[in-house]
């Protein structure tokens, strides 16, 4: 039987507080409610190697010292099993380029949000999770 959404745990790494606060806030409001929050690459694969199983992660592409294509390949490395959305400031070709390495790298890619994330779109990528 899959979670319910407020059982899933999220993940979502941007360098920026204010991109952060903002999609974890529309996640809450999508009724996910175990919404971890980390600004870099580093920090995101620290919570990863904690041992938490987490459902969703939500990653930034361009972000200081690692960035988004190294951290993915990173935890593609240490055998994440969940779902990812790309979120980035980037152009369209950036977005779709990045979730054909994601797709490659053998994630579960449920899409590529331009920001500002729109609550909508988001909405729709989370449509069969929980």
């Amino acid at each position: 039987m899959p979670k319910s959404r407020d059982a899933l745990k999220v993940l979502v790494v941007d360098d920026d507080p204010f991109q952060l606060e903002v999609i974890a806030d529309t996640l809450k409001a999508l009724g996910f409610r175990d919404i971890t929050q980390a600004s870099s690459g580093d920090q995101a694969l620290q919570a990863i190697k904690g041992g938490a199983a987490y459902d969703l992660m939500l990653s930034d592409l361009h972000m200081p010292g690692m960035d988004g294509f190294q951290f993915l390949a990173a935890v593609a490395q240490g055998g994440f099993s969940g779902s990812l959305i790309i979120v980035s400031g980037q152009t369209s070709d950036v977005l779709h380029s990045a979730a054909l390495v994601a797709k490659l790298r053998r994630f579960t890619v449920l899409g590529s949000i331009p920001k500002p994330v729109d609550k909508a779109v988001l909405s729709q990528m989370v449509a069969n999770l929980g």
